[in-house]
């Protein structure tokens, strides 16, 4: 899907890749510089350790199905697009396909892409503490509404993750994995954004077998 907008500013949406560490996960790291090369010249490269989870990343089918879609097996059109922004209310609880159906009205949003814009990532940067009862999560029934009726292509959202806070099993997760949906999570500076319609890029790593990688997510807006 093309970008026909002559005149647009670019918006980075994506965390530093040390800013945050899922608990549990790798912890990202740089070592160097190192010079492996001859002669009188030096370079100066570095190596570094990660997750496929860290940072602002973009994960498909895979995440919780073990034959679903790994990444590099998405149309490299999957991971850009029209996207609309909307602002989640709710912290602690789940947004409910009500609530969502009261936000999105009748917005056309096949093959789209979705942004919740929360502010939980960025409060979790700036104090660097999890709050389960700041932490937003869409219910089942609202992943379902968004992907049947709404029919998007990507769910994205500035937190940890779009997990139901009252799910036990990652019951969201897992509804969404089967069925192909991309998840675009850990975005930061959407309060930058200005406009509710946007086209958003969030290309992960040309890597094979994974879920997913991170990822530099921009946003384009319209001037």
């Amino acid at each position: 899907m093309s970008f026909n907008v002559k005149k647009y500013r670019i918006i980075d949406v994506s965390q530093w890749m040390h800013e945050f560490c899922f608990e549990g996960d790798q912890e990202f790291f740089t070592k160097g510089p190192f010079n492996r090369v001859a002669g009188n010249n030096p370079e100066f490269v570095y190596d570094f350790e990660l997750c496929s989870q860290s940072g602002t990343h973009i994960q498909g089918a895979h995440y919780f199905n073990q034959n679903g879609q790994k990444i590099e097996s998405y149309p490299l059109e999957s991971f850009e697009g029209q996207a609309w922004l909307f602002d989640l209310a709710k912290k602690g609880v789940d947004t409910t396909k009500n609530d969502l159906m009261g936000l999105i009205g009748d917005i056309e949003l096949k093959a789209k892409i979705v942004i919740f814009r929360t502010g939980n990532m960025d409060g979790i940067i700036k104090t660097g503490k999890v709050d389960n009862q700041q932490r937003p999560g869409l219910s089942v029934d609202a992943a379902r509404y968004l992907v049947l009726e709404k029919q998007v292509k990507m769910i994205a959202i500035d937190s940890l993750g779009i997990e139901s806070r009252s799910s036990k099993n990652y019951e969201v997760n897992t509804w969404l994995c089967k069925h192909q949906i991309l998840i675009l999570e850990g975005l930061v500076n959407l309060q930058s954004i200005t406009r509710q319609q946007v086209f958003l890029e969030a290309f992960p790593l040309k890597i094979k077998d994974v879920e997913g990688t991170p990822c530099r997510a921009i946003i384009k807006e319209a001037l």
